[in-house]
């Protein structure tokens, strides 16, 4: 019998640290403000019909801000993955946004992305929902 208890609480435990990583982290106004303009912007740009776009995921901009070669302490860069369906399946196209928290929009458009050798990707971070 305690053997089966301790399986239930061991159980109960995975779930609840799986639950607790599903969980989106707490945003900053801008960070919440930057994600409602990448929502807007990253799937119409990145080629993907706009009508077939069911979510999009980026990276939280906060903590990707550009640092080397830029005279700028609020410009960031991110990766989006913009899910969308097709008749026959459901697909992802990544794109790599830049915007700047001082600017108004922030951005107005990315870059469809495409992976190479050594390049970051969309797992490298997590992905907090856009919308």
């Amino acid at each position: 019998m305690a053997r089966q208890n301790m399986s239930a609480y061991v159980a109960l435990a995975f779930i609840l640290a799986l639950t607790g990583c599903a969980a989106q982290p707490a945003l900053s106004d801008s960070d919440a403000a930057a994600l409602a303009q990448l929502d807007a912007v990253a799937g119409p740009t990145s080629g993907v019909d706009a009508d077939a776009i069911t979510d999009t995921e980026c990276w939280l901009p906060s903590e990707h801000m550009l640092e080397e070669g830029v005279d700028s302490d609020t410009m960031w860069r991110v990766l989006c993955r913009v899910h969308y369906k097709t008749p026959t399946s459901e697909r992802y196209q990544d794109t790599t946004c830049i915007g700047d928290f001082a600017a108004e929009p922030m951005l107005d458009h990315c870059y469809r992305w495409t992976h190479y050798d050594f390049a970051q990707v969309f797992e490298d971070h997590p992905g907090v929902g856009a919308s």
